[in-house]
């Protein structure tokens, strides 16, 4: 990872004023008939000369058909393809580097092609980014898992391989070790196997102007199909971060392994890990036929599946339960359980699997308000079906000219516990839904044990019969345990039958937490001006929380539960699934970076819970909370982990008016702002002012400065607005001429709680004459 680097070269290619440039060579070296050889080619996507390093086996020029399998490699942080900048901290390329377990030695022993990628993210006249890949800091429209496709093209087309992704993996060290895991699970339809050496596990990646904070940690689901292993040393400073994921991982990856090494920061155990993706070639798992995925982007193609959304917001576009007869599908602001963007519309376009021109039924069921809806599409001349929904928690149904029932989960509910605690029994109840076009009758469930810590206690439900397009509640004792402290997950597998002689299954999480002690010594911040640690080691002081800063929990407020440490306060992350704790699916959770302390990657997050008004009846809440703190010596660890419950006392009454989340233009003449409150919002009125000092450009001339004008926002479906009741206040903007406005929002709730809030960005509206 990063370190002090005190100069860097700057290094120079040709590729202005080329159309297109052919793939050229020029051989490195030539040790033991292994051929090292530097490469470029023009890259669409880039649009620009991309180098990289490809490494031939021994036979590589004898005469015969023979091809070979690839293995992509990523380096790491103030690396190149070519080796390290300057005093590199793990050069692993040739002859004695790496103690002579490097790359060459295991190509000259083994029937492989290695490519090593460049993870320059600027072009030559840009000054140079030593931060790889366009991760931690994106600073460019460059994305790299799209020029991966590119380069794996390029290669396919130059080289004898065996072009397929049984025989595709990916590996990579520190930076290129969290491009290891992402590629494999942005693609993998196209990568078999993948292999980190002490990887970050979380990044900011994606879209320049949205980007998302990545962890691999909750991407599992879309490792199925995928041979993963990592290394790391037992010196590295990021084997904390390991320990993290490793917490997640080895619960519900069940083909995941982890080796660790007596090493630094560097790709210990090169050639184990080369074996493992050998190995994965000999025996590639197969991609399961029913599958799930979660992609950062706003649009992307898997598995011969394209999705197009209007999202410009950072989010997860997440997919489960894919085949023929349906989906599920849903879009998050972060992962697992963050906030639905129930304002962004969805185009599934779907493999073509289905009968040619021909009419299937979809139903479309919304499952935050159990919305239902029932539309016939007609396949195109291939087979593809296209389906239109939107950001919100949805189940799709996709059933043809034969009759039958559709089963599915719902939604799931802990009975006799505020969360999963490891340890004690737990009830659990869960709602079966019927997305088919048929009736089912005579249903039982059976709950396995995906996860090896669990116990099924008992695990036996019956409905006698299930219409289509209902839900209800599977009748009998669902009795579970986790048996084993430390582990955050566990996966449990739903098998539903009926009597017709039909089968679902279908793979649900819970995330349990190890019996804590209560802390008594924490301060609810709720509206007042505290100083706050910041970045591990730095202070934030500002408002904290919003209500009337009297330090009391009330009705209405949004707070944030600060504990204290060595007298300094800390934000946690609580959790709490009282009713009246973040309804109407309000979560907001803010990631607090630690790169500037550890530079690594990783973030401490801290939720800010919003406390009901309407449905709030208990005196007191109980909260599940963690938060970290750093090492004392960087070396010896960066984070330490601690966690508790509180128990806070609600009273008062609400006081505080709505609050604003964000806001945006969009490009069809609306505006949108995130509302919310612990009561029902009665009014949002937005003022425009022209801003004539942004507005002054040179060579643009304005008719005339604008009058001020209001709206008002609503969230009624109508005037622009996409879904009623979602909390986003909506309304298409009109008659109004181009500008740079200033914005005002004056917001009030039902029990005339009254706020104005001044917008800090200047907006743009065009002329929408």
């Amino acid at each position: 990872m990063r370190s002090i680097i005190g100069f860097f070269g700057v290094l120079f290619f040709l590729s202005s004023g080329m159309l297109k440039v052919f793939s050229q060579s020029k051989p490195v070296s030539e040790v033991e008939k292994v051929k090292i050889i530097d490469e470029y080619h023009y890259s669409e996507s880039f649009t620009d000369n991309r180098s990289y390093r490809v490494f031939l086996p021994v036979d590589y020029e004898k005469v015969g058909p023979k091809k070979y399998p690839v293995i992509y490699f990523f380096h790491g942080w103030a690396q190149r393809y070519f080796g390290s900048m300057g005093l590199g901290y793990s050069d692993y390329d040739k002859g004695d580097e790496n103690d002579g377990d490097n790359i060459e030695k295991f190509v000259s022993e083994n029937d492989v092609i290695i490519v090593k990628i460049d993870g320059k993210n600027q072009f030559p006249s840009e000054p140079y980014n030593t931060s790889t890949y366009n991760t931690s800091d994106v600073t460019t429209f460059r994305q790299f898992p799209y020029y991966f496709k590119e380069l794996v093209q390029h290669i396919d087309s130059r080289y004898p391989t065996i072009a397929d992704r049984e025989h595709r993996a990916v590996s990579g060290l520190s930076m290129g070790g969290f491009m290891t895991f992402w590629l494999a699970a942005k693609y993998p339809d196209i990568v078999s196997a993948a292999g980190n050496f002490c990887g970050s596990t979380e990044f900011m990646a994606g879209p320049l102007e949205f980007p998302a904070r990545y962890e691999h940690a909750e991407m599992f689901d879309s490792f199925k199909g995928t041979s993963v292993r990592m290394h790391n040393g037992t010196r590295d400073r990021l084997r904390f971060y390991h320990q993290d994921l490793n917490r997640y991982w080895f619960n519900v990856v069940p083909q995941y392994e982890f080796k660790a090494y007596e090493a630094s920061h560097v790709t210990c155990g090169l050639g184990d890990m080369f074996d493992f993706l050998m190995r994965a070639f000999e025996s590639p798992l197969p991609l399961p036929e029913r599958w799930d995925y979660i992609d950062i982007y706003p649009f992307f193609e898997i598995r011969d599946y394209k999705i197009e959304t209007d999202r410009n917001r950072a989010g997860f576009t997440i997919l489960e339960n894919v085949d023929k007869d349906g989906f599920k599908i849903a879009i998050r602001n972060f992962l697992p359980d963050g906030e639905l963007m129930t304002n962004v519309k969805v185009k599934v376009t779907t493999a073509p699997i289905y009968e040619k021109s021909t009419g299937y039924v979809i139903t479309d069921i919304d499952l935050r308000n159990f919305d239902k809806k029932t539309y016939t599409v007609k396949s195109d001349s291939e087979g593809r079906l296209n389906v239109h929904t939107t950001g919100s928690l949805h189940q799709i149904g996709i059933s043809g000219q034969k009759e039958s029932p559709n089963l599915a989960i719902a939604n799931f509910s802990m009975v006799n516990q505020q969360w999963a605690e490891t340890g004690k029994n737990l009830d659990l109840s869960i709602d079966i839904l019927n997305k088919g076009n048929k009736g089912a009758a005579g249903i039982t469930g059976e709950l396995i044990a995906v996860s090896d810590s669990l116990e099924i206690i008992s695990g036996m439900g019956k409905l006698k019969t299930l219409p289509v397009l209902t839900k209800d509640n599977l009748k009998g004792k669902l009795e579970i345990r986790n048996k084993k402290k430390g582990v955050e997950i566990a996966k449990f597998k739903l098998i539903l039958k009926d009597d017709a002689g039909n089968e679902w299954q279908e793979e649900f999480e819970l995330r349990f937490k190890d019996p804590v002690d209560e802390i008594t010594d924490f301060v609810i911040a709720d509206g007042k001006e505290m100083t706050v640690v910041e970045g591990a080691v730095d202070s934030f002081t500002g408002i904290v929380g919003a209500g009337n800063g009297d330090g009391i929990a009330n009705p209405g407020e949004t707070i944030v539960i600060l504990v204290k440490e060595d007298g300094k306060y800390i934000r946690t992350n609580a959790i709490s699934h009282h009713p009246g704790i973040n309804e109407n699916g309000i979560h907001m959770r803010i990631a607090d970076t630690w790169q500037d302390y550890d530079h690594i990657g990783g973030a401490v997050k801290y939720t800010k819970p919003i406390i009901s008004s309407e449905k709030f009846s208990a005196k007191e809440v109980w909260f599940y909370i963690e938060y970290w703190l750093p090492a004392n010596h960087i070396i010896s660890g960066q984070h330490i982990i601690k966690k508790g419950k509180v128990k806070v006392q609600v009273k008062g009454e609400d006081k505080t008016p709505p609050q604003i989340q964000w806001l945006q233009v969009l490009t069809d003449d609306r505006i949108e702002a995130r509302i919310y409150d612990g009561l029902s919002v009665d009014k949002v009125l937005l003022t425009f002012a022209a801003n004539t000092e942004k507005a002054t450009i040179p060579h643009i001339k304005w008719e005339k400065v604008p009058e001020e004008f209001s709206v008002e926002l609503v969230d009624t479906g109508l005037d622009g607005d996409t879904i009623k009741g979602d909390g986003i206040y909506s309304r298409r903007i009109e008659n109004r001429p181009s500008y740079f406005y200033d914005l005002k929002l004056e917001m009030s709730d039902t029990k005339g709680n009254h706020g104005i809030i001044d917008w800090p960005e200047t907006v743009f509206l065009r002329n929408t004459n």
